[in-house]
């Protein structure tokens, strides 16, 4: 009897040491390996001006794929590859549908317009290097990209207004973010279940300027898979010459191998709303938006 009670206090004590296990969680993908990702963005922003509102809708799904290529203790060099891009955006002005895999299906002038602008990124492969906690320490290759899209500039019109805009989205500094704010979101110590950590991400542009502060709660650790919480403020101001402020949250959940600090899944949703001035006129601005990152393979 005594030794079954020893042996169950003994199981009971080795079981609470596991639940309570700490982890290191670093940018640590296994070399020679291909991750796929499918990113989805659910956007709806609405625009009130001089007491008339428009609703705005856009759908943008992208493929990538990273190749890790070497690796030591303090850096991972790997290939960055966009492979495919459908895009959407409807409002009562314009609307348009764009598939780099269907150019046939590009039919309106906005739509080819826009199509040629996504072509300028399909398969273009860029270098990347990445430290351990997620920080993107080079980026290079971006050239091939930017010489066809200053094609597009010199065409003049709507073209080089629409293919500006583009280049503000996707331009080499907007991609480097975009990696950091995938992966630079480890743990500076070692974590447990009911850990808290943050990170902070400031990403600039012609346009705007937004701060993000992201808080992650480690929910449960099971079979080397995390589970977190993931709650970000966001704040953006204008540029430009305008003024003003917008504000919102974004709550969801990732789902992250621990071994590796590749993320399987996040999802996320949430709302930033504020008012913009200048030039004689107030913009107010909602934008409320679903995303999710999946890892493919």
């Amino acid at each position: 009897m005594k030794l079954k009670f020893f042996l169950l206090l003994a199981a009971f004590v080795f079981a609470g040491m596991r639940m309570q296990a700490q982890v290191k969680i670093l940018f640590n993908p296994a070399q020679g390996t291909t991750y796929t990702y499918r990113t989805v963005s659910d956007q709806k922003t609405a625009m009130s001006f001089g007491g008339q509102e428009m609703v705005t809708n856009s759908v943008m799904e992208m493929l990538t794929e990273m190749r890790v290529k070497t690796k030591s203790a303090s850096e991972t060099s790997l290939d960055y590859t966009i492979k495919e891009i459908v895009m959407s955006s409807s409002n009562p002005m314009m609307s348009y549908k764009v598939d780099t895999k269907n150019k046939a299906g590009s039919a309106s002038e906005v739509e080819k317009l826009m199509f040629n602008l996504m072509e300028c990124l399909i398969g273009k492969t860029l270098q990347v290097v990445i430290a351990p906690d997620g920080a993107v320490k080079t980026l290079t290759g971006y050239s091939a990209i930017s010489d066809c899209m200053q094609k597009l500039l010199a065409a003049g019109g709507n073209e080089a207004q629409m293919a500006n805009m583009t280049i503000q989205q996707f331009n080499e500094t907007a991609i480097k973010n975009n990696l950091e704010q995938t992966f630079k979101i480890y743990p500076n110590k070692d974590v447990k279940a009911g850990d808290n950590w943050s990170t902070e991400n400031s990403q600039a542009t012609n346009m705007n300027t937004t701060n993000t502060k992201n808080t992650y709660s480690l929910k449960s650790l099971n079979n080397d898979i995390a589970l977190i919480d993931v709650v970000t403020n966001i704040t953006m101001k204008p540029g430009g010459g305008m003024e003003g402020e917008m504000k919102g949250e974004q709550k969801g959940e990732m789902r992250l191998n621990v071994k590796t600090g590749m993320p399987i899944q996040t999802t996320g949703s949430g709302t930033i709303k504020g008012k913009f001035s200048g030039q004689g006129g107030e913009v107010s601005l909602e934008v409320t938006t679903k995303s999710s990152y999946t890892l493919q393979q």
